[in-house]
């Protein structure tokens, strides 16, 4: 009789529950599931909606403080695991099943309220944040082996502004984040910069300042405004259109926005290809899941723009035209000295002279005779009384008649070699002073201008 009346009580409960409406509260916690992918509401920490909202189960929990909606902003789902985060950090919670378990090890921290979450080497980690009366710009990592929180050391001192409530992106490579407010002066972040915190570096890098329209419209923003990430997209809903940002592309897109999706913790459903989230049926308090396609939420696009313009892009064309005028007058500059250089040949085969490809012509015998004997001595210094050889036999007891004649046909192959390069910036022969004796002199072509073949 007792096992008829106690299964009779359970029949009778369980069909209270099945029959019964939510009831009307504010304490509800909505998250997906990781291991089902299924919507998961959980009423006055009693009640555990898988799905649908009908047939509940009686919710099983460990002990934890405030109340479970706190608990609803940071929720993660890592490695088929569920967590969910207090509010202002601290205690971590994980749902399995139809059952709450609390599993760390650390204290209430009010410390980080509106942070931007984020997974890293499957850790949970907020950035940022507000509480204990200051805005922060720290890392915050849960270590699941002492079930803990510590700071993330980041290297370098390149780092954003203090900041809450910020628009923030993640995937396998880093955290995005900008705009945000400073809760001390309740002013919005006015600064542009686009952040990403790299996860292979642990470094901040300042990617850019982001688009002046898209300031506009989210410094307008109210403090609980609706994000959700479709795939490798993050979108940001506005009264009139919905904005699709794809950090990986650098582009903006606008779309009309037909529908109005509350803030409670959107997401998305890879099975159904839909949004999936809780409303309020209007002028009732009758809650009811609702999930609508993507294709018909992002079916008329407006317009397209870039989400940032890297700093070096200000530059770009400046600097461009600038490496451009001098790349040119290199060009010039080496164009017109090969034009000049190497312009005097010796072909010993043919024994002949040649500028470029034309035979000098117009030159005396003794002349070319001291042409071809530079030629032959062209890789080093002679002196210039080895000369004087070419003109001895016309003057065989005179030397200061042989020097005289020397100096005056030396002279005028001198002038007629620079008729050829119309007197260039270097001498066409090179002369200076013998080291042992500075008063003899010493003379090579320049190979600037003369080349044997």
């Amino acid at each position: 009789m007792p096992r008829l009346f106690l299964r009779l009580l359970i029949l009778l409960f369980t069909t209270f529950l099945n029959a019964q409406t939510i009831p009307v509260t504010d304490n509800i916690c909505f998250f997906q599931d990781a291991k089902t992918g299924k919507p998961i509401t959980i009423v006055n920490d009693s009640l555990v909606y898988k799905g649908e909202l009908k047939n509940p189960s009686i919710l099983k929990h460990t002990e934890f403080p405030g109340k479970l909606k706190r608990y609803s902003q940071y929720n993660f789902n890592i490695n088929k695991h569920t967590y969910l985060v207090e509010v202002g950090c601290g205690p971590v919670l994980e749902y399995r099943n139809d059952s709450i378990v609390r599993i760390d090890n650390s204290v209430l921290q009010n410390n980080q309220f509106g942070a931007s979450p984020f997974v890293y080497k499957g850790q949970i980690c907020l950035f940022g944040g507000y509480g204990l009366f200051t805005d922060k710009n720290i890392i915050t990592r849960f270590d699941f082996t002492p079930k803990e929180w510590f700071l993330l050391n980041v290297n370098g001192d390149n780092v954003p502004s203090v900041r809450t409530e910020n628009i923030n992106y993640f995937d396998e490579n880093g955290l995005y984040i900008f705009g945000g407010w400073n809760t001390r002066t309740g002013t919005f972040e006015k600064d542009l910069s686009l952040w990403h915190f790299n996860f292979n570096s642990l470094k901040w890098i300042r990617l850019g300042d982001y688009n002046e329209n898209l300031l506009k419209v989210i410094s307008k923003l109210p403090h609980n405004y609706c994000t959700f990430k479709i795939g490798e997209k993050l979108y940001i809903q506005n009264i009139d259109f919905i904005i699709e940002i794809d950090f990986d592309n650098n582009n903006i897109c606008y779309f009309d926005n037909n529908n109005i999706i509350p803030n409670n913790q959107p997401f998305f459903n890879k099975k159904t290809n839909t949004l999936v989230y809780l409303q309020n049926l209007t002028g009732s308090s009758k809650l009811i899941i609702k999930s609508i396609p993507i294709s018909e939420l992002l079916k008329n696009p407006i317009k397209t723009e870039k989400l940032y313009t890297s700093p070096w892009q200000e530059f770009a064309v400046p600097t461009l035209s600038i490496i451009l005028v001098l790349l040119l007058i290199f060009g010039i500059y080496k164009w017109r000295k090969n034009k000049k250089g190497k312009c005097f040949i010796y072909n010993q085969t043919q024994n002949k002279l040649y500028y470029k490809t034309k035979i000098i012509a117009n030159l005396d015998p003794l002349e070319e005779k001291i042409m071809i004997y530079l030629f032959q001595n062209n890789n080093t210094y002679i002196q210039l009384n080895q000369l004087n050889s070419f003109f001895e036999k016309e003057s065989l007891d005179n030397v200061s008649n042989v020097i005289k004649k020397r100096d005056l046909v030396f002279s005028s192959l001198l002038v007629k070699l620079n008729a050829y390069v119309m007197y260039g910036e270097n001498p066409l022969i090179l002369i200076q002073k013998n080291e042992v004796d500075k008063r003899i002199k010493e003379i090579k072509l320049n190979p600037l201008y003369f080349t044997l073949k």
